[in-house]
């Protein structure tokens, strides 16, 4: 392949899945820094590797796949362990384009753990099937099946919670006015 449709292959890739990869790294990520680095790193990856892939949805699983087990890595860095006592904290991270309506959702999906927070990512965000997800996670359909409807509930008590609050909120504000 030469250099210059090399930088085209990479710049369609980019612009059809930097959005994906960017949303798995932000949701398990910390650091902005970290996160900017392996955006960067799965892509030269890409563009460094002599890749052929039967499809648009292979070349998709490998982008996930990679951009996955680098932040895997990244998590189980020395630097990461000595953090260890800090929480994933979900109102850092940016907001993709696509979330910025969605924001107190994506914060509450990024709370939660990430065997729950990658499935419903994948599925409902990036909208991938179940089995395209499992094959991600290298797990059966069953299981992101599981996961997905833990996360549901998880993610409706937190929901609700807020619904509860804000509700509360509003009738101590209204009593104060009365």
């Amino acid at each position: 392949m030469s250099m210059e449709s090399a930088e085209k292959d990479l710049e369609y890739v980019m612009d059809k899945y930097g959005r994906t990869v960017n949303g798995i790294i932000c949701s398990m990520l910390r650091s902005h820094s970290e996160r900017d680095d392996l955006f960067q790193e799965v892509f030269l990856l890409y563009y460094t590797k002599e890749l052929h892939f039967e499809d648009e949805g292979a070349r998709r699983s490998w982008l996930i796949r990679t951009a996955l087990n680098l932040c895997r890595s990244a998590n189980r860095s020395p630097w990461n362990l000595l953090r260890s006592g800090e929480e994933f904290d979900p109102y850092s991270v940016v907001d993709t384009e696509s979330l910025s309506e969605d924001t107190g959702l994506w914060q509450k999906v990024c709370g939660l753990k990430e065997k729950y927070r990658l499935p419903v990512y994948l599925h409902y965000f990036e909208g991938l099937s179940l089995a395209e997800v499992a094959e991600i996670m290298q797990t059966s359909e069953a299981a992101v099946k599981m996961r997905l409807k833990r996360a549901r509930e998880k993610l409706k008590i937190e929901l609700t919670k807020n619904d509860d609050s804000e509700t509360e909120a509003a009738v101590n504000e209204k009593r104060e006015y009365i």
